[in-house]
C-alpha cells in the first residue's frame, strides 16, 4: 500500500495550485494546403517538387505536422504534430479513446484502474495547460503526474495478468519469477497477450478513423481488381492475383491475439501485412494521424509479392499438404500413432520432389526490383552449406533451451524441488504462443515435430540417452533437407540476411509493394474527376514520406548514399519518394518527372479511365 501514497498529494496539489483550464481540442485551428495555392494556372507540376513542398509546408514552424487538406467535397486532416497543450495529438486520441470506452475495457482490468482513481486523474492530465504557461512547480507536478498515469496503466495490466495466471494454475502468485517454468512463461504471455487484444478491441470499437480504414480497404480491393485486369501480363498470374487480393483480410490492431502488439494498439505510426496469415493491419497511431490510403494500398500489394508466392507454392505442394497433415497430427498427442510417423517417413523423400520446379511470378520485374544485384550464383554446394549452417543453429538454440528434454518428459522439477506435471509433453505446437497451422514448412516448429516423432516411436530398449540422440540428428537431417528446398526457391530473392551479406540474393518485398501499391493508388485515385483533388489526395496520403528537419532532409542525396550500406528491405528517404511517383501516378496526379530514378514497371493493356492525360 505504501507504494501508492505518493500519488494523492500530487493530484491534490495541482488542484490547489492551478486553476483549471477549458480543455483542448484534439485540433487546433488547422491551416489548410492545397496545390492550388503553388500550380494554379500551371499546365503540369514537377512530381517530387510538389511533394516537397508539401512536406515543407507540413513542417514549416507555423503549421508543426497539423494540416487540413482540402478536397473537393471534403478535406482531409493530417495530424503529425501536437494539441495546443502540447500532447502528441496520437497519445491525445488515444487517451480520449481510454475515456471514451471505459465501459468496454475488461471489467477486471477497470478495476484495478478504478482502485487508484486513473480515469479522474487522466481527465486532470489532460487538461493541463500549455507548457509555456505553467510556471516551475506546475511543469513538475505534470511530468510527476505523466509518469504516474502510466504506472498505474502499466500496473493494472500486470495485475489483470497475475490475477488470471491464478486462476488457471492455483497459487501461481506465490511463485518467484526465477521458479516459474517455460510452460507456465508461456502460457503467461498467451494471458498477456489476450489482454491487450481485449483492451485494443475496446479502444477502437467505436472510432470513426478505424471506420475510414475498413471503407477505404473495400474500396482498394475493388481498384486492385480493376488495374490487374488492365495489366499486361500473363492472364494466370492476373487470376492469381485478383483471386489472392480477394482473400486478404484487414483486422484492428491487437485484434487477434496471436499477432497483437500494445505499442501497434496505442500511438505507434505503422502498419503490418502478416505473410503466413494474409492479414493487414493498420496501426492506431497511423489512422489517427494522417490518410492512409498510400500505406494501406502498400502493405495489400505485399500479399501479391514474391514471398507471399513463394509460401502458397511451399504449402500447396504434395509434401506442404502432407506436413500440415503430420502436424494435426502430431500437436494432438492422444490421436498420434507412430503407424502416423512411419508413413510420413516412408514418404519424405518422394514428397520432396513436389518442391522441385517452382517458377516465380514476372522474374524479370522482381530482379529489377531488388535493391542490391546480387553477385553471387546459388549452387547446390551453398544452398548444402547454408542449410547445414542454419540448421545447426537452430538445434543449438532449441538444446540450449533444453526444449528437447523438456518436450519428452511428463513432469519435471521446480527449482523449490517441487515436481509438476508437464502441460506440454509430447506436444511441439504447445511450446509456441499459437500455432494455427500457417507456419512455412521450414519453420522451427517442423524440426521440433520431426524430433517428436522420432523420440516417441523409437525403441525404449536403446535407453533415453541414445533415444535422443537419435531423434536430434533425425530432425536435424530431415530439417536440413527441408530447408534445401526452401532456399532454392528462394534463390536470388531470399531475405535470409545470411545470403544477403554474401552476395547471394537481395529481396524485392518492398520495392515491390511501393509500385504495386502505387498502381492500385493510382485506379483509386482515378476515381475522382478532378486533378486538383487527386493531387490533394495523393499528398495527403503521402505524409508519412514527410520527415522532419533533420540532417537527412537537408542533405538527401548524401543520406541516400549512406542508406545503401544497410541491409534492409525498404529504399528509404529520397529514393522511396522517387519510387512511389510510378508512371501511373505521375499520370493521374498530372506532374512532371523531375529526378532520375531505375524505374521498374509492369506494362498495361489501357489506361486508367477518366484520368488527365
Amino acid at each position: 500500500m505504501r507504494a501508492w501514497l505518493f500519488l494523492i498529494p500530487t493530484f491534490a496539489l495541482l488542484a490547489c495550485t492551478s486553476r483549471p483550464p477549458p480543455a483542448p481540442s484534439v485540433e487546433s485551428i488547422l491551416q489548410t494546403f492545397s496545390t492550388d495555392h503553388f500550380y494554379q494556372g500551371q499546365a503540369a507540376p514537377q512530381c517530387k517538387a510538389m511533394l516537397d513542398t508539401y512536406c515543407n509546408f507540413l513542417n514549416s514552424p507555423g503549421v508543426m505536422g497539423n494540416l487540413e487538406v482540402k478536397r473537393a467535397t471534403s478535406s482531409t486532416k493530417v495530424l503529425q504534430g501536437d494539441t495546443p497543450n502540447q500532447f502528441s495529438q496520437v497519445y491525445y486520441r488515444y487517451a480520449l479513446a481510454k475515456l471514451r470506452n471505459r465501459g468496454y475495457l475488461p471489467k477486471d482490468f477497470v478495476r484495478v484502474l478504478d482502485r487508484h482513481a486513473y480515469f479522474g486523474k487522466l481527465k486532470i492530465f489532460l487538461d493541463r495547460e500549455p507548457r509555456q504557461r505553467m510556471n516551475l512547480s506546475e511543469r513538475l507536478i505534470f511530468e510527476q503526474m505523466d509518469y504516474e498515469l502510466g504506472f498505474i496503466w502499466q500496473a493494472a495490466f500486470n495485475e489483470t495478468a497475475v490475477v488470471r495466471m491464478d486462476r488457471k494454475f492455483v497459487d501461481f502468485h506465490k511463485l518467484p519469477d526465477k521458479l516459474v517454468p517455460v510452460e507456465l512463461q508461456l502460457e503467461r504471455r498467451r494471458v498477456k497477450r489476450e489482454l491487450i487484444s481485449e483492451i485494443s478491441r475496446a479502444l477502437w470499437r467505436n472510432s470513426e478513423e478505424w471506420g475510414k480504414v475498413e471503407a477505404e480497404f473495400v474500396r482498394l480491393q475493388k481498384a486492385y481488381t480493376r488495374m490487374i485486369s488492365r495489366l499486361d501480363i500473363d492472364e494466370a498470374v492476373k487470376a492469381d492475383w485478383t483471386r489472392r487480393v480477394g482473400e486478404i483480410k484487414l483486422v484492428l490492431p491487437g485484434a487477434y491475439a496471436a499477432i497483437s502488439n500494445e505499442e501497434c494498439s496505442t500511438t505507434t505510426v505503422n502498419a503490418y501485412y502478416y505473410t503466413y496469415l494474409n492479414v493487414v493491419t493498420i496501426c492506431a497511431g497511423d489512422f489517427n494521424s494522417e490518410d492512409i490510403s498510400q500505406t494501406l494500398s502498400h502493405e495489400m500489394a505485399h500479399a501479391l509479392g514474391i514471398d507471399r508466392t513463394q509460401y502458397l507454392f511451399e504449402i500447396g505442394s504434395d509434401f506442404g499438404r502432407r506436413l500440415s497433415d503430420f502436424r494435426r497430427r502430431i500437436c494432438e498427442p492422444k490421436t498420434f500413432s507412430c503407424g502416423d510417423w512411419a508413413t510420413y517417413k516412408a514418404g519424405f523423400d518422394k514428397s520432396l520432389t513436389s518442391l522441385n520446379g517452382y517458377k516465380p511470378q514476372l522474374p524479370e520485374f522482381q530482379s529489377c526490383l531488388k535493391r542490391r544485384p546480387a553477385v553471387k550464383r546459388l549452387s547446390n554446394d551453398d544452398i548444402e552449406r547454408f542449410a547445414r549452417t542454419l540448421i545447426s543453429d537452430r538445434v543449438s538454440d532449441l538444446a540450449s533451451s533444453d526444449r528437447f528434454l523438456r518436450i519428452t518428459k511428463p513432469s519435471m522439477p521446480l527449482r523449490n524441488g517441487k515436481i509438476q506435471r508437464n502441460p506440454n509433453y509430447m506436444n511441439p505446437c504447445s511450446y509456441y504462443l499459437w500455432s494455427q497451422g500457417e507456419e512455412p514448412i521450414d519453420d522451427e516448429l517442423t524440426t521440433l515435430m520431426y524430433f517428436t516423432a522420432e523420440y516417441k516411436c523409437s525403441d525404449e530398449k536403446l535407453g533415453s540417452a541414445q533415444r535422443m540422440k537419435n531423434a536430434i540428428e533425425l530432425a536435424k537431417e530431415m530439417s536440413e533437407q527441408v530447408l534445401q528446398k526452401s532456399l532454392a526457391i528462394e534463390g536470388e530473392f531470399s531475405a535470409r540476411s545470411l545470403l544477403e551479406t554474401e552476395g547471394f540474393s537481395s529481396p524485392p518485398f518492398e520495392r515491390f509493394a511501393d509500385v504495386v501499391g502505387s498502381y492500385a493508388m493510382a485506379e483509386l485515385l482515378s476515381q475522382s474527376p478532378d486533378l486538383w483533388d487527386r493531387q490533394n489526395r495523393f499528398l495527403a496520403s503521402s505524409s508519412w514520406q514527410c520527415i522532419e528537419p533533420s540532417l537527412a532532409s537537408q542533405f538527401p542525396e548524401e543520406s541516400s548514399i549512406e542508406k545503401e550500406y544497410i541491409f534492409d528491405a525498404h529504399t528509404e528517404g529520397d529514393q522511396r519518394r522517387k519510387e512511389l511517383f510510378s508512371q501511373p501516378i505521375r499520370q493521374v496526379i498530372g506532374c512532371q518527372k523531375d529526378f532520375e530514378f531505375k524505374e521498374c514497371t509492369l506494362p498495361f493493356n489501357a489506361p486508367a479511365e477518366g484520368k488527365a492525360p
